[in-house]
């Protein structure tokens, strides 16, 4: 598990239950390890605007409406970042994205489908480990903006 976030959820007193499984790279293959349907797993994409970067978490099935995100971030270019752009502005690799873009200081677009659910399953920024919490807990720390961003 990413330590900073770790050590950020501890210090917020929000309990999370950390899920070990096989190496995965992709959302998708996280939902299938562990047997969860893919609507209730979050994929965690870095996008990058004319103004700056954001995160945008979707069901894992789905894919982000770039033009949904646009208008959200009231920008007038959107498009997925590169990787190059995950390994300087994140400061990780690919498929190793967690949701809680405060940590990274990026403005977080969760879906609605993922917002309306109870528990909120994504990437615990390893190969290796998800985490599993409370929506509302999630919410509560990171703030996101809700809307309608997969297709």
């Amino acid at each position: 598990m990413d330590k900073k976030l770790e050590k950020f959820l501890k210090e917020n007193k929000i309990k999370f239950a950390l899920h070990e499984h096989k190496k995965v790279f992709t959302a998708h293959d996280e939902a299938q390890t562990q047997h969860i349907k893919t609507k209730e797993i979050a994929k965690v994409v870095l996008v990058k605007s004319d103004k700056s970067f954001a995160l945008v978490i979707v069901p894992a099935q789905k894919y982000v409406d770039f033009k949904k995100v646009k208008n959200a971030l009231k920008a007038k270019k959107v498009s997925m970042a590169k990787e190059s752009d995950i390994t300087k502005i994140l400061k990780t690799k690919v498929g190793l994205i967690h949701p809680f873009g405060n940590l990274y200081e990026l403005p977080v677009l969760l879906d609605n489908s993922l917002a309306k659910q109870k528990k909120l399953h994504a990437s615990a920024g390893s190969y290796t480990e998800s985490i599993e919490l409370k929506t509302s807990d999630f919410a509560k720390l990171v703030q996101p903006i809700k809307g309608s961003f997969a297709k």
